[in-house]
């Protein structure tokens, strides 16, 4: 396999003395070494060369040549043999301008411990340079069997959590792929990291983790990078790499090192990227994450096809236990722009029904719906809500739920009922997380009454009247009557509740009878005049 020079370098420097270096990067990648004893010869581009030299001045002579352009010398000096080391770093400061010029290479040097270890052997910079050689050779040696480990494993369907699992030993530190969508694919070496810094826990994604990652703004980032990209650990308390791994030209999975038993280097780039190439490959390969389950199918059909066979639809779902006298739930997940942009969804999805088993979840219409099978959960509406609560609540969602019901034949009706819930309690009650259809039916029922005629067109006629009579004479006909209605005709609580005497009220309400032309006797009367009030509050809240 390739490697960067800077993964090269990294690794020289656990045993040789590195005097300068010019150029180092993560990106570019470099074939196996070879020696170069005459560089205007036998260059080899996109190899590695070592080569042998007397002094710095040979060196100062070797770069800006089609060596230094063409591939990546290592320039091995015999400075240290004897005495005091007559070189080191402060020599090298021209090595800068050198990498302002694009040039890329390392000067290292026999340090006494290196000739201490050689000392029975006739020592020269050939001599140097083919140790040099041997270890760079042996470098390169261990990426290849490590690569070739991965490309066995992955040729052998043994999974990518096999793949992760050498890697992560090659590597020296956890790592993990997950879907854009916080869906956990395959980790290795997690057990390195406290509990509280992973992302996935036995239950599936730790929400806190995972919204304060998504309201990051450094995160974000990260979300469409091409590139490996380092993100600090002021949440987890650990940094990571992060590489996203593209299927048809699109970021799907990621690809997550985290460093906590060794330091993160810049060679770790040119490991991260190779391994990311291999699983590119792999999930290319796999089947795609969209394909549904049953259930979710059966239960996408009975959205989308209004003309859908209920019996077939019935049949399908008791197959799959999901039986006709089973009770169900609905419920609507409106996720936020964040987590849209952040497809969070399938993280969403997957909680649910890792929290409640006998459970459904999808997108549908960019929202999350859920069916819940309270039968076989052994559960009541009320308790699947309190299992959901803080999730909703902590995740920034809002929620709409339908009415419990019986049977397949209702399940797209619930449906538009937790629809219903959610879009008129948000109007209604923008402040709350979660809305109940229950609690929104008969602002439903009023507003659909009024969709074809404004509410002074069909309320109660001897309403308006009343109203103007109010509006001309100053007087509080409508108040008085709303109270009466609200006090469920009750003479003594209304004049109570409107701080007046009896007698007065009474008098009021002769007077309200007359202009209205009722004796508020008759029961669809008084109805009529109560559904009447909710239409013309409605109207002045749309003003």
């Amino acid at each position: 396999m390739r490697l960067s020079s800077v993964w090269l370098y990294e690794q020289l420097l656990k045993k040789y003395r590195i005097v300068g270096y010019a150029g180092l990067s993560g990106r570019d990648s470099y074939l196996r070494p070879y020696l170069c004893l005459n560089a205007d010869g036998n260059e080899r581009p996109g190899h590695v060369c070592v080569v042998p030299v007397a002094s710095e001045r040979e060196i100062r002579a070797l770069t800006g040549t089609d060596l230094t352009r063409k591939s990546f010398p290592i320039f091995c000096l015999n400075e240290a043999v004897g005495g005091k080391d007559k070189t080191g770093p402060d020599n090298f400061s021209w090595a800068m301008k050198e990498s302002r010029q694009g040039n890329t290479y390392v000067c290292i040097a026999a340090n006494r411990k290196w000739n201490d270890h050689n000392k029975n052997r006739e020592f020269d910079e050939n001599t140097f340079a083919a140790a040099v050689l041997n270890d760079i050779q042996a470098v390169f040696d261990l990426c290849d069997e490590w690569e070739d480990a991965i490309i066995s494993l992955l040729a052998g369907d043994a999974g990518i959590e096999k793949v992760l699992e050498t890697s992560a030993g090659f590597l020296g530190n956890p790592l993990m792929v997950m879907g854009t969508d916080f869906s956990l694919i395959a980790e290795a070496g997690m057990e390195k990291l406290p509990e509280r810094a992973r992302l996935f826990a036995e239950d599936g994604v730790n929400v806190e983790y995972m919204n304060a990652l998504m309201q990051d703004a450094e995160y974000q980032k990260i979300a469409q990078a091409e590139h490996t990209e380092l993100y600090p650990g002021y949440i987890s308390g650990y940094r990571t790499v992060n590489r996203n791994l593209f299927v048809n030209g699109r970021p799907t999975h990621r690809i997550v090192l985290t460093e906590c038993a060794n330091p993160v280097t810049p060679g770790c780039i040119c490991i991260l990227e190779t391994l990311a190439g291999h699983l590119e490959y792999q999930l290319s390969r796999e089947m795609p994450a969209s394909m549904k389950g049953t259930l979710e199918t059966i239960f996408q059909s009975v959205l989308t096809d209004r003309t859908a066979d209920y019996v077939q639809v019935g049949r399908r779902l008791t197959a799959a236990g999901w039986g006709s006298e089973d009770e169900y739930l609905c419920l609507i997940l409106q996720i936020t722009y964040l987590n849209q942009k952040q497809l969070s969804t399938g993280a969403i999805c997957h909680y649910i029904q890792k929290l409640l088993r006998d459970s459904v979840s999808f997108l549908y219409q960019d929202e999350v719906v859920s069916f819940f099978n309270l039968t076989r959960l052994g559960m009541d509406e009320e308790e699947v809500a309190a299992k959901l609560v803080y999730f909703i609540r902590d995740s920034y969602l809002k929620a709409g739920y339908s009415r419990t019901m019986r049977g397949h034949m209702n399940l797209r009706r619930q449906y538009v009922q937790a629809r219903t819930a959610l879009d008129v309690g948000s109007r209604k009650k923008p402040y709350l997380w979660i809305h109940y259809f229950d609690q929104v039916a008969l602002p439903y029922i009023i507003e659909q009454a009024t969709k074809r005629l404004p509410a002074n067109m069909i309320c109660h006629k001897g309403l308006l009247r009343l109203k103007e009579q109010d509006k001309k004479k100053h007087t509080e006909y409508m108040l008085t009557l709303k109270t009466y209605l609200d006090q469920h005709l009750n003479a003594s609580q209304t004049a109570k509740e409107l701080f007046i005497h009896r007698s007065t009220f009474l008098y009021r309400l002769e007077k309200i009878k007359e202009i209205l032309h009722s004796d508020l006797e008759d029961a669809e009367d008084v109805f009529y005049l109560e559904l009447s009030f909710r239409l013309l509050e409605q109207d002045e809240e749309k003003k």
